[in-house]
């Protein structure tokens, strides 16, 4: 190859050519490389979000059926206690009943009504 002293313009201008274009077929090279990396890491991280997103969805939704389970426990837990308050309540005003009745037969019987007239 001829020093760049004795090349005739021209030549100067071809080599010079020819090197600008090797240069950009490299930075054309690099920046495609560097072009399918970026995709591919854009990809990772799009998947990286949407599993984030899906085990925090998860996490939030678990914790909504936690909640609500929570509010049926107690619930019923009232219910329970309102259906044993109102037994109670029946048993005693039943007692209180019999007991009225008694004493109502009672005192038909000491005022002198017999017991198959009533």
């Amino acid at each position: 190859m001829e020093d760049e002293n004795t090349l005739s313009p021209i030549e100067q201008i071809r080599q010079t050519e020819a090197e600008v274009t090797r240069r950009i077929a490299a930075a054309r090279e690099v920046a495609e490389k560097t072009l399918v990396e970026a995709r591919a890491q854009a990809a990772m991280r799009k998947e990286e979000a949407r599993q984030a997103g899906r085990l925090e969805g998860d996490k939030i939704s678990q914790q909504v059926v936690s909640q609500a389970e929570e509010m049926a426990r107690l619930t019923l837990e009232q219910a329970h206690q309102q259906a044993e308050t109102l037994r109670r309540k029946g048993e005693l005003r039943m007692t209180q009943a019999v007991a009225w009745a008694v004493k109502f037969v009672i005192g038909l019987e000491e005022e002198g009504y017999p017991a198959d007239e009533r």
